[in-house]
Order: C-alpha cells, then sequence, then structure tokens
C-alpha cells in the first residue's frame, strides 16, 4: 500500500510528538484536557495538554499549539512546546516564517520549538535558530538537542 505525501506528513509529525509526549511523561507531567488546563496549574504539579489554544495568530484567527506544559517552579507561567517534522522538501520552508512570527508575537507563553527530519532547506532552519531569544521564542532544538536539555532538568 503506498502511503500518500499528506499522510505520511501527518504519521511522522506524530511520532515527534509521540517522542514529545514520552519526555514529559518520563519527567513526570500528567496530561489533562485542554479545557482543564489552566483551572489545573492551581493544583500546582507539573502538567501538559495538547492542541492547547495559543492566542490569536497575525491574521486574528485562534490558532493551537502542539502541547503546553505548566511547571510550579519551572514554568509557572507555562510553556509551549511546538513540534515540527518535515521530511521530505516541500512547501514547509515558507511557512516557517508565519510560525516564528505568531510565537513571537502572537503567542501567550514563551516557547520552544522542535524542529527535525531534514526536509527544509539549511538557510530555512538557520534563520529559525537566529530568532530564538527574539519575543516568546526560547530555543530552537532537533531532537538530540531536546533531549539533552530534558536531561540536564529543564522541562
Amino acid at each position: 500500500m503506498t502511503i500518500s505525501g499528506g499522510t505520511q506528513a501527518n504519521y511522522t509529525g506524530n511520532t515527534l510528538e509521540q517522542f514529545v509526549e514520552h519526555r514529559l511523561v518520563k519527567s513526570g507531567y500528567a496530561f489533562v484536557r485542554p479545557n482543564q488546563f489552566v483551572p489545573a496549574a492551581y493544583i500546582r504539579q507539573p502538567i501538559y495538554t495538547r492542541r492547547f489554544h495559543a492566542g490569536t495568530n497575525i491574521y486574528g484567527t485562534s490558532i493551537f499549539c502542539d502541547f503546553a506544559v505548566y511547571h510550579p517552579t519551572k514554568w509557572p507561567n507555562c510553556l509551549i512546546i511546538e513540534a515540527k517534522w518535515q521530511q521530505v522538501v516541500g512547501s514547509v520552508d515558507e511557512k516557517y516564517p508565519y510560525l516564528v512570527l505568531n510565537i513571537q508575537s502572537q503567542y501567550a507563553y514563551q516557547t520552544i520549538l522542535l524542529l527535525d527530519g531534514g526536509g527544509y532547506k539549511k538557510g530555512a532552519e538557520q534563520w529559525m535558530r537566529k530568532q530564538a531569544g527574539s519575543g516568546n521564542l526560547l530555543h530552537v532544538f532537533n531532537m538530540a538537542q531536546f533531549q539533552t536539555w530534558v536531561n540536564n532538568g529543564n522541562l
């Protein structure tokens, strides 16, 4: 059976999200539904959710992030993690500036961008890394860098 490009992209993207979710669970975070995320933070324990409303995008419509994270001491104001896997060359390079602009100026929380797969132009990756530290974009990591960051107790 042949897998279409969109189906393949969803499958590989979901694999990266599963990687992030596994890191969260192993780091002691409990999953809560998106509509319970904000109230659940009051119990002051590490929690995360998926497909969380991150704010309004530059076009004035709702935008949803891959993960929202709360930790009472490390991330008391919450953290967003965006996981973007691009395995094959496509139009993703043109989508990155839109994503970064939304993160920097529209997202309600500080954000880490996890970028991997190798299917983007080298210049696009370099440009995105240069944006880290501006607005809400804290870091741009690949999977190995994210794992090291987690291993160092930052999550």
